[in-house]
């Protein structure tokens, strides 16, 4: 597949004030332990817009959505909706991911091209299939150098599960913040 060149990037939500969970924070969630986050969660209230963080092509949007039991028990929480975008870094030729999960809605699909700026989504509703099943209403943003297989990539890093290495995963503001002097600082 042809990757679109990314000459510049921004992020991916406008007006965040709060970040619930950062970029390698352990994860404890149901009284089990997650692993290490592997993207930055920010805060945003349900249908606040989500845009691609720079030109590229959506590799994968599905629907991963959690599952409640028949008495409303909590049996699977999961991604809800997730777009990933692949992008070309001009600096180097090599190709990397944009993961933008937990979304209520998803205006793109597999094989789409995408700009900077464009409007790809919107956050999920709390506690919703396009939520995943988590109590917060947040954008779950990665950024992902490593292989991709065309396979949804995890949320959490844990060593003994071997699904990926933490060495792909990259802090999602500081990436942001030294792709290129036009981004905006927080």
């Amino acid at each position: 597949m042809a990757y679109r060149n990314t000459p510049i990037i921004n992020f991916p939500i406008g007006n965040f004030k709060n970040i619930s969970l950062k970029f390698q924070a352990p994860g404890t969630y149901d009284d089990s332990s997650w692993g290490l986050h592997l993207g930055t969660d920010f805060d945003a209230p349900e249908n606040a817009k989500v845009f691609s963080i720079g030109r590229g092509v959506v590799v994968y949007s599905k629907l991963h959505p959690g599952e409640f039991s028949e008495d409303g028990k909590i049996l699977k929480r999961n991604w809800g909706g997730i777009m990933i975008i692949a992008h070309k870094d001009l600096r180097n030729k090599k190709v990397f991911y944009s993961l933008y999960g937990h979304l209520g809605k998803r205006y793109f699909k597999k094989g789409d091209a995408i700009e900077l700026g464009d409007f790809i989504g919107t956050v999920g509703k709390a506690m919703s299939e396009s939520n995943g099943i988590w109590e917060n209403e947040h954008l779950h943003f990665a950024i992902y150098d490593g292989p991709f297989h065309g396979k949804v990539l995890p949320g959490y890093f844990k060593e003994e599960n071997k699904n990926t290495k933490l060495e792909y995963w990259k802090e999602p503001m500081s990436f942001i913040n030294t792709y290129n002097p036009k981004s905006h600082t927080i």
